[in-house]
């Protein structure tokens, strides 16, 4: 559950510790042993699937890390991480959503129907809704496979849940049946494939 506001800001001057010593150690070696440093970002993004887009390289991401920007958001990720109310097994948090035709709803009724990589789409902070809204249909442009809703400006959803930048989900019936790592490096799509798997086998 939340940690009481006083020891947040405790914790959260610890994390802004943590992740400036991270940046500052990460760009020291990045410039002493760029080679190197490549190399071990490469066997993180390999783990994940990061280096199998053809259309992804490497170059797009790899000169981001431990940049001014990257700082603010692993210290925005970090820093929401510490108020994560979400626990295996407990109640799913329904955060209001807002679908791409501007209907609001619950999440829960959706699943039952800053930092940015190079050359990545480039989509400044959402000021209201509409722009949330405008980014969401870049994604609908590509057709997934699944419904697409956009969190509210109070981000309640990404908050409640820690989502940010990513984190998988298996939600049945209200509770939280799989919680996975955040993403983009510790989250495991396999896991997911198996939890739904052994719930429909």
């Amino acid at each position: 559950m939340g940690l009481p506001q006083s020891g947040l800001w405790v914790k959260k001057l610890w994390v802004l510790l943590e992740v400036a010593v991270h940046v500052v150690v990460g760009k020291v070696l990045l410039i002493l042993f760029p080679d190197r440093v490549k190399r071990n970002i490469l066997a993180m993004g390999e783990k994940t699937g990061m280096t199998r887009n053809p259309h992804f390289s490497h170059d797009n991401w790899i000169p981001t890390f431990f940049s001014t920007q990257y700082f603010w958001f692993v210290l925005k990720v970090r820093w929401q991480r510490l108020e994560d109310t979400t626990e295996l097994g407990g109640l799913a948090p329904n955060c209001p959503v807002v679908r791409l035709s501007g209907q609001r709803c619950n999440i829960w009724d959706f699943m039952q129907d800053g930092w940015a990589f190079k050359n990545n789409m480039d989509i400044r902070n959402h000021q209201n809704l509409q722009d949330r809204l405008q980014a969401a249909h870049l994604l609908l442009a590509r057709s997934p496979q699944c419904p697409v809703v956009v969190d509210t400006m109070q981000n309640q959803s990404s908050q409640l849940y820690a989502a940010l930048p990513e984190r998988l989900y298996v939600i049945q019936e209200g509770r939280i049946l799989y919680k996975g790592k955040s993403g983009p490096w510790n989250y495991n799509p396999e896991e997911v494939r198996a939890v739904l798997e052994k719930l429909y086998s």
